[in-house]
């Protein structure tokens, strides 16, 4: 009985100390204070400005809710440069006061052109939510001489 024991305890101590390195290892994803945008204001409105886009936004809160709306208008280059979008996504990054992700969510999806694409979404805000990060990306297709071509773009705030 004791050698059981000893054994079934030998492999829990294993269990919890690799668990336990597992942990200390992992390192919480983060968004650099650039591009967070404090949402401590009950209301606000506002532009953030990408390489590629730029995402004219309002938001507002109350009890724990918030409404964001807004639109995505892309870059002089990206409008004319190409004429097919494709695979474009849009999401908002919930962060706390250092800026650790708390949650994302996707805000607009498009499959076509490059004319502004309105969003607008409620939001339950999670309780330590202190600032908002914006991301994107898709596929702009140019229909040159030579044929189709494809160019990814895209902007990941998130750090691991």
């Amino acid at each position: 009985m004791k050698k059981g024991f000893r054994c079934f305890s030998s492999a829990i101590a294993a269990v919890l100390l690799i668990a336990a390195v597992q942990t200390a290892g992992a390192r919480a994803r983060s968004v650099s204070p650039e591009d967070r945008l404090s949402i401590s204001q009950p209301r606000y409105s506002g532009t953030w400005k990408g390489n590629d886009l730029s995402v004219v936004y309002s938001y507002s809160t109350n009890q724990g809710q918030m409404t964001l709306s807004g639109r995505v208008e892309f870059s002089y280059s990206m409008v004319m440069g190409y004429v097919i979008l494709e695979d474009f996504r849009l999401s908002a990054v919930l962060l706390d006061e250092n800026g650790i992700v708390l949650e994302e969510i996707g805000l607009a999806t498009e499959h076509d052109g490059f004319d502004p694409i309105p969003f607008n979404r409620q939001i339950s805000l999670p309780p330590k939510a202190a600032y908002i990060a914006f991301g994107y990306q898709g596929i702009a297709v140019d229909a040159g001489k030579s044929g189709q071509g494809r160019t990814s773009f895209w902007h990941d705030p998130v750090r691991n």
